[in-house]
């Protein structure tokens, strides 16, 4: 698996701040005009932590911009590096915490982080929600719900 960049995302900077996208930079005007309390990217969340490599071996292609069919298999020496999943969006209202994830087009392995990301909210968080619009129109739904939605005080509760 490889985290790839979505392909024909163009970024987009305003209030200072340098989206990955424009669907980004959108939903972030959309939030601002909503009045509710956000950050953008505020937080990175560690899904699974990295280990050192003790007792397996781990031959594989050096990386380096040679051919494929050149490259021959390698020990490689170090660590498996952290997991880490950061929402695009966090919004917060109440004792409740509202995550948003943006995606237009999802990258390879976004299925697999939501799947962990929403494991950790539901072992770690009293009360969370998460959204994932996939446009503008799905943005101001969200929002919608949000300011509409009580969320008293008692868990479980909607």
């Amino acid at each position: 698996m490889i985290n790839r960049k979505i392909r024909n995302a163009k970024a987009c900077t305003l209030d200072g701040h340098t989206f990955k996208s424009r669907l980004e930079c959108a939903c972030y005007s959309l939030l601002k005009q909503s009045g509710l309390e956000f950050t953008y990217e505020g937080e990175k969340f560690t899904l699974w932590k990295g280990i050192k490599l003790v007792k397996t071996l781990l031959f594989a292609p050096e990386r380096k911009k040679e051919s494929e069919k050149k490259r021959k298999l390698h020990l490689q020496r170090g660590t498996l590096k952290d997991m880490t999943y950061t929402p695009d969006f966090i919004v917060t209202k109440g004792n409740v915490t509202i995550y948003f994830d943006v995606k237009s087009i999802p990258n390879d392995v976004y299925p697999i982080k939501k799947k962990m990301f929403l494991k950790y909210l539901e072992e770690h968080e009293e009360k969370a929600v998460f959204f994932e619009p996939h446009n503008v129109g799905q943005m101001v739904e969200a929002i919608a719900y949000i300011k509409d939605l009580d969320y008293g005080d008692n868990k479980g509760e909607s």
